[in-house]
């Protein structure tokens, strides 16, 4: 099947690299994909593939039936861009001013598209069904967790989802996978510090909201070195703080903002609560108040050992042995995939877009970022043989 799936990619290939350039040309950012998703309702009309699903004005699911079954595997891709200029100088570099495919969603869109093609012709050589995640919104609002609370994992349920992303720390022909912890949940810190004015020459008249944030602000760099086992990990960092309104005045109110990166949903929780009772009991002991808000990101994504295993199987069949990179450490960064991998046993993998021979290896985010165009078809192949080998 690896051979006849290679042929094919290789078939599709000039059609593939047309259809991110394109999309690469005509960025747009998170709920604004209008014209993308135009495109793939476009592409999976023409091939006769079901739309079984639309969810707000951008996100689509398709549906490939195979031979009775009653196992449904989800591959997803994301399709919005990131703010930012474009540098690269690629003729095919983006058109609109501002806006820019600087995380890959434009290569992921196009794997998706291409193993959508396949497994629509190879649907009776299989049994189950395939669903097709078209995703808004990744580097926004989480547009995979609205998809779920739509209900594209239902009629027919999904047993596992596929996804992957471009990962220039990795050459092409590469593919790196993490088993378990991958990437971190994160949450907003925003704290208010609560004391009382008074003239500066009479500092006891007052409660100093300053040097309750200093304290606070040590205190809870205390919480992960102290608090949490150095088995577990997790990233506490404050990176606003903003108060007082002239210099011969005690201070009544102090801000501070700051993001909280963990690796599971128990340390999450705990650190949450720590780092709660310690700002607000530290305020407490000063004579002031502390006011805490937590707003929720992304959930930690994990991946499910057993179908990591059978996705790394499979690219071990594609790229080599020597090319399967196991990575040893999971990404503190954030990706809404999680909420697929939260849901059912799923596995999401990083693929490889480096050449530096070709002098392609900006980093994700950089206004420099590219890829070398010969890894899509590496990621068609992956999802395809993937997704028949989770089905057999």
């Amino acid at each position: 099947m690896y051979q006849k799936v290679k042929e094919m990619v290789d078939t599709i290939y000039p059609q593939l690299v047309a259809i991110r350039r394109d999309l690469h040309q005509h960025p747009e950012l998170g709920l604004e994909e209008y014209r993308t998703s135009q495109i793939v309702l476009d592409y999976l009309n023409e091939w006769g593939i079901t739309v079984s699903q639309l969810i707000g004005e951008t996100a689509i699911v398709g549906l490939i039936e195979g031979e009775y079954g009653d196992k449904t595997i989800g591959l997803r891709a994301d399709m919005d861009a990131l703010p930012i200029d474009e540098k690269t100088g690629a003729s095919y570099a983006s058109l609109v001013p501002g806006k820019m495919h600087a995380c890959g969603h434009d290569v992921h869109t196009t794997i998706l598209l291409g193993a959508a093609y396949i497994l629509k012709q190879l649907q009776h050589d299989f049994k189950g069904n395939v669903k097709l995640f078209f995703q808004p919104a990744e580097e926004t609002v989480g547009g995979a967790k609205q998809m779920i609370q739509a209900g594209c994992l239902e009629h027919p349920h999904v047993n596992h989802v596929l996804g992957l992303h471009v990962r220039p720390t990795l050459n092409v022909g590469e593919v790196g996978f993490h088993y378990g912890k991958c990437h971190a949940a994160s949450d907003t810190i925003f704290l208010t510090i609560h004391g009382k004015q008074a003239h500066g020459a009479y500092p006891q008249d007052g409660i100093d909201a300053i040097l309750i944030a200093s304290h606070v602000v040590t205190a809870l760099q205390s919480l992960v070195s102290r608090n949490l086992s150095p088995f577990e990990s997790a990233v506490l960092s404050l990176g606003m703080i903003e108060g007082g309104t002239a210099g011969n005045v005690v201070c009544d109110q102090v801000k501070i903002r700051g993001t909280l990166r963990t690796l599971d949903q128990t340390t999450r929780a705990f650190m949450k609560k720590r780092l709660t009772e310690v700002a607000i009991h530290t305020a407490e002991a000063f004579g002031g108040m502390a006011d805490v808000y937590l707003e929720e990101g992304y959930a930690p994504l994990i991946n499910a050992h057993a179908i990591t295993d059978a996705v790394a199987h499979v690219a071990k069949q594609v790229v080599g042995d020597d090319n399967v990179i196991m990575m040893e450490h999971p990404s503190l960064g954030v990706e809404d995939f999680a909420y697929f991998a939260e849901a059912v046993p799923s596995c999401f993998y990083n693929l490889g877009t480096a050449n530096p021979q070709k002098g392609i290896q900006g980093m994700l985010h950089e206004n420099t970022f590219d890829i070398d165009e010969d890894a899509i078809k590496v990621g068609v192949c992956l999802q395809v043989l993937a997704t028949l080998h989770l089905l057999s």
